[in-house]
C-alpha cells in the first residue's frame, strides 16, 4: 500500500525528532514460566522426527515444502532457543544433537518420553532438565490473483494495465516440552503457531510466483524466531530497550538544555542531571521544565533507580503537562513489576 506524507507532516516529524535523542538500556526480562530452583543446566533434543518419512514427503508436495525443509527448520528452531538461553544468567544450556522419532507425520504431540530415557540423557550431558521439540510442522500456501492499475502513456493518455500478485503464507507449528528427571514432572508443555506473509507481483502468474522470496528462507527465519521466543518464555533474558529524551529547550533555557544534551551524549549523565534538575526549578517556561523532569526520569531509570524515575515521570506529566510522560509512566510501572518478578526468579543466583 502506497502512503503519502504531506509536507506539513514531514515538518512535524522533523521537529519531533530534532529535539530528542535516545539511549539504550539493558533490561533483564522475567520468564513467563518459572522452573524449579534445582534446574540450572538444560540440555536440548529433537523428538519431532516424523516416524513415516514417505507420508511427510507426500504432504510436502501439497503444502509447498522443500524436501528436508522441516528437518532444517527444527535445527533452526533449536538454534534460536539456544541463542536466547545464552543471554540468561539463570541457566546454562547444552545441545545434545539427539534426534528422536515423534509422531507418524510430525504434526502432533506424542505421549511424554519414558522417564528412564529422560534420566539417561540428562545424566549423559550433566543436565538438570531436558528440553525437547516434540512436534514440528511447516507449511507454505501460495495464492495468485489478477489486478488492474490505471496508468498514463507519454502523451498523457490513460490506459489500464493488468498484472498478477502472488501471496505466500508461511506457517510453523512447534510443540515444546521441559522434563524434570528429579521429580518426574513435565515442567512445561507448550505449542506455538508462528506465521509470516509475503507477496510479489509480475506480468504473469508464474512470474509473480517466481518473484516471491524463497520458501526455505522464510521458513527458517520464522523457525528461529519461534525458538527465540520460547527461550524467553522459560528464562529471564537480557534485552535492549530504547528511551527517548529531550535535547532542546526554549528561550533562556535553550543553551542549558543543549549543554546537558552534550554531556549526556558523552556519557556524563550525572552532570547532565544537575543541569536538568536546575531547569525543573528555574526554567522560565513550563514546557522546558516538563522536558527537564522527563529527562530526570530517564537518567534515574538508567541508574536503576526505578522508583525515583517513576516520581520524575509523574511530575513531568502532572505538574508540567508533558504528554509523552504519560506512556512513560506506564512503561516504568511495568518495569518495576517485572523487576520484582526477576528478583524472585534470580534469588540466590546473582
Amino acid at each position: 500500500m502506497r502512503k503519502t506524507i504531506y509536507p506539513f507532516v514531514i515538518f512535524c516529524l522533523a521537529g519531533l525528532f530534532s529535539c530528542t535523542s535516545s539511549t539504550q538500556l539493558q533490561v533483564l526480562q522475567p520468564a513467563q514460566v518459572v522452573l524449579p530452583d534445582h534446574v540450572e543446566v538444560i540440555v536440548t533434543a529433537d523428538r519431532s522426527k516424523p516416524a513415516k518419512g514417505f507420508i511427510n514427503v507426500v504432504e510436502g508436495l501439497f503444502t509447498g515444502e522443500d524436501i528436508g525443509q522441516d528437518r532444517r527448520g527444527r535445527i533452526r528452531a533449536l538454534d534460536g532457543l539456544t541463542s536466547t538461553l545464552t543471554r540468561t544468567p539463570r541457566y546454562s544450556v547444552k545441545t545434545s544433537g539427539i534426534e528422536m522419532t515423534g509422531s507418524s507425520t510430525g504434526n502432533s504431540i506424542e505421549p511424554p518420553l519414558p522417564w528412564d530415557d529422560v534420566e539417561r540423557i540428562c545424566k549423559q550431558f550433566g543436565a538438570d532438565a531436558l528440553l525437547t521439540i516434540e512436534m514440528y510442522d511447516s507449511d507454505n500456501f501460495i495464492t495468485t490473483g489478477s489486478r488492474t492499475e490505471k496508468k498514463k502513456d507519454k502523451d498523457g493518455k490513460q490506459y489500464t494495465e493488468k498484472y498478477y500478485v502472488a501471496d505466500m503464507r508461511t506457517q510453523v507449528r512447534i510443540g515444546w516440552r521441559v522434563y524434570d528427571p528429579k521429580d518426574h514432572r513435565i515442567l512445561d508443555e507448550y505449542t506455538t503457531m508462528d506465521d509470516a506473509s509475503s507477496d510479489a507481483r509480475g506480468n504473469t502468474e508464474d512470474a509473480a510466483r517466481r518473484n516471491l522470496p524463497a520458501r526455505e528462507g522464510i521458513t527458517q527465519t520464522v523457525s528461529q524466531a519461534a525458538g527465540e521466543l520460547y527461550g524467553m518464555r522459560i528464562a529471564p533474558v537480557w534485552i535492549n530497550v530504547t528511551r527517548n529524551w529531550y535535547t532542546k529547550g526554549k528561550g533562556s533555557s535553550k543553551a542549558d538544555m543543549e549543554r546537558a544534551a552534550r554531556l549526556a551524549r558523552a556519557g556524563n549523565w550525572e552532570q547532565a542531571t544537575d543541569i536538568w534538575n536546575g531547569l525543573v526549578n528555574g526554567a522560565a517556561d513550563e514546557k522546558t521544565r516538563g522536558r527537564a523532569a522527563y529527562n530526570m526520569a530517564v537518567a534515574y531509570e538508567r541508574a536503576g533507580k526505578l522508583s525515583l524515575a517513576l516520581e520524575w515521570a509523574q511530575a513531568a506529566y502532572t505538574d508540567y503537562g508533558n504528554k509523552n510522560a504519560r506512556s512513560y509512566i506506564d512503561n516504568l510501572r511495568l518495569r518495576i513489576y517485572e523487576q520484582q518478578r526477576v528478583e524472585e526468579q534470580m534469588k540466590g543466583r546473582e
